[in-house]
């Protein structure tokens, strides 16, 4: 099996550009975790905590067929991609908002936060209904990740680099 990986960094002077898999189906989204880290408190109280050092989206099989990984990479045999946000601190880095029902009325869009330290299986469990990947923006050590599934959702991270890992036949 082939496995490419690049790596863009976001804690550099130079913004990288990242390239953007739009309308690719996510098919699941996973939290990769380090238990050995705890602070000072959780130290003395002798409990030990859970801290999420990366954020990975494992996209659909057979990811070549859409237009923009065509344009990405136009003679690859690639066959699926997983890109990995490593996070600076831990899932305090990721701010979710879903957009709420507007009635007729409203003109202007209105997002909800959904506080993922206190249920980080609201983003965990987002691929069940057909997420899609629509974009991103990025910053010195920041990105802001578009999605879609039945409505709008926005992920605004603290990473320090982004990894895409394009996995072949």
């Amino acid at each position: 099996m082939k496995i490419e990986k690049h790596t863009y960094y976001l804690n550099t002077n130079v913004m990288p550009t990242i390239p953007v898999p739009h309308d690719c189906v996510i098919k699941e989204i996973m939290l990769e975790e380090d238990s050995l880290h705890a602070g000072v408190e959780t130290l003395r109280a002798g409990v030990e905590t859970l801290r999420a050092t990366s954020l990975q989206f494992i996209f659909e099989d057979d990811i070549t067929y859409h237009d923009s990984i065509k344009s990405i990479c136009p003679n690859s045999d690639f066959k699926s991609l997983i890109i990995k946000f490593h996070l600076l601190d831990d899932i305090h880095d990721i701010s979710m908002f879903v957009k709420k029902k507007t009635n007729r009325y409203h003109t202007t869009s209105l997002y909800k936060e959904i506080f993922l330290s206190e249920d980080k299986y609201a983003l965990l469990n987002l691929p069940k209904n057909r997420l899609e990947y629509l974009g991103h923006n990025v910053g010195y050590c920041s990105i802001i990740v578009k999605l879609w599934s039945k409505k709008s959702i926005v992920l605004d991270m603290t990473v320090d680099y982004v990894e895409f890992e394009w996995i072949g036949g």
